[in-house]
């Protein structure tokens, strides 16, 4: 008797973690926060793609930069990883990358020779502008087939997800 006792529990048992790793999964498969990553990085593989077919010697990061030098020419390279998410290593690297590419210059401030402001040379805004044609062409691409309403409520459902974060974490892009 004691034998079934014990079967019995172990199966209880087993079924309840089976069930919590299902109930794991599906919150998984039902949260928009694996499905924004997921296109995120296709989007970004796609558009690094667009630009080598077109002989454009950019990355995703690097128009991301330019897009910011775009709207706010003068961004301390602190500023610029903060809005970009990226560690100050790897940013100091990928400004060193557009700098020799003569997309971007380096100045110092004059208060404080450490830090860096980044501005937007002219040839960086004519790559600049030679990509945006390709990127609305793309942006029309993979919104085929969503009305103007889907797009709205998504941006409207994503806006409300920041908010969210920002009331949780201080920081602001």
């Amino acid at each position: 008797m004691l034998t079934f006792i014990n079967i019995v529990v172990g199966a209880t048992m087993l079924i309840n973690i089976i069930f919590a790793k299902i109930k794991n999964i599906l919150f998984l498969e039902t949260s928009i926060f694996p499905w924004i990553g997921i296109i995120a990085k296709m989007q970004a593989c796609f558009i690094n793609k667009t630009f080598k077919d077109h002989s454009i010697d950019l990355s995703i990061e690097q128009f991301i930069v330019l897009n910011v030098l775009t709207k706010n020419n003068g961004k301390t390279q602190n500023d610029l990883a903060l809005i970009t998410e990226s560690d100050k290593t790897s940013l100091s690297r990928l400004i060193k990358t557009m700098e020799k590419k003569g997309l971007i210059s380096r100045k110092s401030i004059k208060t404080d020779k450490r830090v860096k402001t980044i501005y937007l040379t002219n040839y960086g805004e004519k790559i600049y502008l030679t990509t945006l044609p390709l990127l609305k062409k793309t942006i029309k691409k993979f919104q085929k087939g969503i009305s103007d309403t889907e797009i709205f409520q998504a941006i409207d459902t994503i806006k409300k997800i920041q908010l969210n974060i920002s009331k949780v974490h201080s920081f602001k892009l």
